[in-house]
């Protein structure tokens, strides 16, 4: 398996485009639950979207985010190819004994 960063940006958000975002955000939990995507975040502005899947090679990579229900609302799509994605490990809470 190979990692991508993909940096997408947005035309200016609009209703339209908020009205796709709840079936967008269902996708891409799907995607997370299947380890598909690695990382996901959104600008404060609404205007850039960077993420990081991890699938066989580029073109399977792109095909994911064709299949992305805010796809048509993107701009520019810049894809990098990662040597290494490192994240901090989930880590259980401590346990109380009370």
């Amino acid at each position: 398996m190979a990692a991508y960063l993909f940096q997408l940006e947005l035309f200016e958000f609009t209703n339209e485009m908020a009205a796709v975002v709840p079936r967008h955000r269902e996708h891409i939990n799907r995607l997370f639950a299947e380890g598909r995507i690695l990382s996901y975040s959104v600008s404060i502005h609404r205007n850039m979207i960077w993420c990081v899947v991890n699938t066989e090679d580029e073109q399977e990579a792109m095909e994911m985010l064709l299949a992305f229900p805010l796809y048509h609302y993107f701009s520019e799509i810049t894809c990098h190819a990662l040597l290494f994605h490192n994240t901090l490990p989930a880590t259980l809470p401590g346990l109380s004994l009370n």
